[in-house]
């Protein structure tokens, strides 16, 4: 695999992590912390749109890592698979996908505004 390659499909990924972020913070409003909530699908398939229920916990779990992803079980990833779930999968990007990852971690200071970010709980 090229590093072209292996760059890009982490942006996607990050791509469906910034649309998660906002519908964490839309969780975090609606005060929906002990609900289960439909996230994307973070694969680096650009045409996916697969829902993944998690609670605040969970997903708050996964974002604590700017490398780490959530998926769809199954789902195309170039990422080592650090955990697996009832139907989905915790995912750590390493090499080049490992650095795009974290650079363009949301969570990171500077990245997203701090009135965007959700609270966890």
């Amino acid at each position: 695999m090229h590093a072209d390659d292996e760059q890009q499909r982490a942006a996607d990924e990050a791509t469906f992590r910034e649309a998660n972020e906002r519908i964490r913070e839309v969780q975090a409003e609606l005060e929906l912390s002990r609900q289960l909530v439909p996230f994307l699908c973070e694969c680096d398939d650009t045409s996916c749109h697969e829902p993944i229920l998690l609670g605040a916990e969970e997903y708050e779990r996964v974002r604590s890592d700017g490398t780490c992803f959530v998926i769809v079980a199954g789902h195309s990833t170039l990422g080592e698979i650090v955990e697996e779930a009832a139907g989905h999968a915790i995912v750590r990007k390493t090499g080049l996908g490992g650095l795009v990852a974290a650079e363009r971690d949301p969570r990171e200071e500077g990245r997203w505004p701090t009135s965007r970010r959700a609270e966890s709980g």
